[in-house]
Formats: C-alpha cells, sequence, structure tokens
C-alpha cells in the first residue's frame, strides 16, 4: 500500500470535501487536488484500484471497512459511513433501514445515480440548512444525522419522481414537496394548466426556478428501490413524522405547523 487505510474523522471530511471539488474542477485544478488527496495519505488508484473516485465509491471504502475511521465518529463496516452507533449494542429500525437506501445530492449526482424503479425516498436537509421561516417551529427526527423533512414514494419511477419532479424544473403543480417549500418562501401561485380549470397551481418560472436552487444546495434524499413501496411509506412516516407529510401523517407533534403549511399551499 502507498498510502494508508486509516485516517481521522477530520481526515475524512477534508477528503470527502476534496472528491467534491475535483469532480467540477477542470483537468489542471484536478491534479493539485489530488496531490492534496495523496498528502493526506489516500491513494485511491494505487490502493483500491479506483481512477475516478466518485463521493459514492469513497463513501462504499469506509462501509466496506476497506477504509477505517478512528476518532470521533468511528465508522462500523456494516453500516452507513454517517451513522455512528454503541458497540455490541442492538441495531434500531433505523439503522437497519440505512442499509438499504442510497443517497443523492443532486449537488454532486446526476438523474443517472438514480434507478429507473419505483420505490421510497427521504428527503433530509443538508448540515447547516434550515426550512423557510413560517413562524410555527417544528420537530424533525433525524436519518443519517441529517433532520427528516419529507417522505414519499415512486410509483413508476424514483428517478423521473425524486429528480424530474422534485429538484428541477417547472414541477410545483406535480411535486407536494415543491408546492409546500414555494409556499413557505411565499411565492405566488398560478394555474398549473394553461386554460385549465382544475384548480391545481404552481408558481412563475422565475421562482420556480429560485426554488430548484434551493433544493439543490440544501437538500439531499436517500432512496430504495421498492416494488411494493406503499407500506414502507406509512412505517417512514410514523417513525420519522417528517413535517412535510400533511398527508397520511396523524402525529399531535408538528400537528400546527402541518396545518399552516395546509394554510399557505392554499393562499394565492
Amino acid at each position: 500500500m502507498k498510502g494508508k487505510n486509516t485516517f481521522s474523522q477530520q481526515e475524512i471530511t477534508e477528503l470527502r470535501n476534496l472528491i467534491r471539488e475535483r469532480i467540477k474542477a477542470d483537468r489542471a485544478r484536478q491534479k493539485s487536488i489530488r496531490a492534496r488527496m495523496r498528502r493526506i495519505g489516500f491513494y485511491g488508484s494505487h490502493d483500491f484500484g479506483i481512477t475516478d473516485l466518485q463521493p459514492a465509491d469513497f463513501e462504499q471504502l469506509i462501509i466496506s471497512g476497506k477504509i477505517k475511521v478512528i476518532g470521533q465518529g468511528t465508522f462500523s463496516k456494516k453500516e452507513e459511513s454517517k451513522q455512528t452507533v454503541k458497540e455490541n449494542s442492538k441495531p434500531t429500525s433505523n439503522q437497519k433501514q440505512s442499509k438499504e437506501f442510497n443517497l443523492f445530492d443532486p449537488e454532486i449526482h446526476t438523474s443517472n445515480h438514480i434507478p429507473d424503479n419505483p420505490g421510497n425516498y427521504i428527503v433530509c436537509l443538508k448540515k447547516g440548512s434550515v426550512l423557510p421561516d413560517v413562524g410555527i417551529s417544528c420537530e424533525m427526527k433525524t436519518y443519517q444525522e441529517l433532520n427528516v423533512v419529507y417522505t414519499g414514494i415512486a410509483g413508476k419511477s424514483l428517478r423521473k419522481r425524486d429528480y424530474r419532479q422534485h429538484f428541477t424544473g417547472n414541477n410545483a403543480g406535480r411535486s407536494t414537496l415543491r408546492k409546500s417549500l414555494g409556499s413557505m418562501f411565499g411565492y405566488a401561485k398560478i394555474a398549473r394548466d394553461r386554460g385549465s380549470s382544475t384548480g391545481k397551481t404552481k408558481f412563475n418560472e422565475s421562482d420556480e426556478k429560485k426554488l430548484s436552487e434551493w433544493m439543490q444546495s440544501n437538500l439531499v434524499l436517500y432512496f430504495k428501490s421498492n416494488l411494493n413501496p406503499h407500506v414502507l411509506e406509512e412505517e417512514l412516516i410514523n417513525e420519522l413524522n417528517p413535517p412535510l407529510n400533511l398527508d397520511k401523517n396523524k402525529h399531535i407533534i408538528n400537528h400546527d405547523f402541518r396545518r399552516k403549511i395546509s394554510e399557505l399551499r392554499r393562499k394565492k
């Protein structure tokens, strides 16, 4: 091994940031970024046989145990890299689910990272991100140490539902998540379909663009292919109580917050 396979939590964080930088950099800058990674002790090609390292590849090295993390936040071989558990403790249902869901970060991944299959997904705020202020606070549970805001299903295609309807385009009329967030920002609503009397609404093009940019900068999602997603959807809503799930969510906690969001969604 030319480098090393054991890193501190701080080094892991730095490597994650450098990998993201490298993906967006030109060829000349990529070379200098690789040099910085090697100074930390990481040689992707020589030690692990990876020539075009992606964030998902790096996380898999941690999950598989090929990379070990020491110090605060040490990771188990059998768990997702961001979830810490106590030694010899019994896994919770959240920890079991973490093995089945995959990360999608719209700032890093393309839509091809998400399968064209039915399934379930969980939408979370990135570290340091917050929901738009509507005058009422809400309590949020966490998944992979990130605050959960929404969970949903894709009956036909996670790729189409998660990325193309939620994170891009002029789609608030087809995305409950976008409609709620845009309403929280106070965006004015217009008819979704020209000449239609269905009452379905969306936001104007410039507001939809701003909404997409905010979502891509502040949200990530975890997805799982599932031919029968409805059963798991109910379990996730009951367990995670996502504040932006207005339908099927009967939790007393966040009831006033959900009612406020419903009012904002109805407002013209």
